[in-house]
C-alpha cells in the first residue's frame, strides 16, 4: 500500500524490539522507510494514518494493548519531527543497516 502512495519508497531490514509499555507483551517488528514526495508533512501523516486504518487499526487498539500496525513520520527532509523516537536504540540500529539504492 505504501508503494502505491510513495513510488520509489525503499525499506530497511527489520529488527525486533522490546515494548516500552507494560500494556504490550510481545516484541515489535520495526522497519524504516524512505521516500521522496511532494506531500507536506501533514499530508504524509494523513496518508499513513489512512493506511493504518485500511489494514485494520482502530483508535481503540492502542488503549487495549493491540498493535496491528503503527506507522510514524519521524523525519521530513532534514527536520526530525519525533526526537524521542529518533533516539531509540532500534531506530539508530536500523539507520546503520539502511541501504538506499545506488544510481
Amino acid at each position: 500500500m505504501l508503494t502505491r502512495l510513495f513510488p520509489g519508497i525503499i525499506f530497511s531490514e527489520s529488527v525486533l524490539s522490546e515494548p516500552d509499555d507494560e500494556r504490550y507483551s510481545f516484541l515489535f517488528r520495526n522497519v524504516l522507510a524512505m521516500a521522496e514526495t511532494d506531500y507536506s508533512p501533514v499530508e504524509v501523516i494523513d496518508k499513513i494514518k489512512q493506511t493504518e486504518r485500511a489494514v485494520g487499526r482502530s483508535p481503540r487498539d492502542k488503549y487495549i494493548g493491540k498493535v496491528i500496525i503503527d506507522i510514524d513520520l519521524i523525519r521530513y527532509n532534514d527536520e526530525i519531527l519525533r526526537p524521542e523516537d529518533f533516539q531509540r536504540e532500534y531506530l539508530q540500529q536500523l539507520l546503520t543497516t539502511f541501504t538506499p539504492p545506488v544510481d
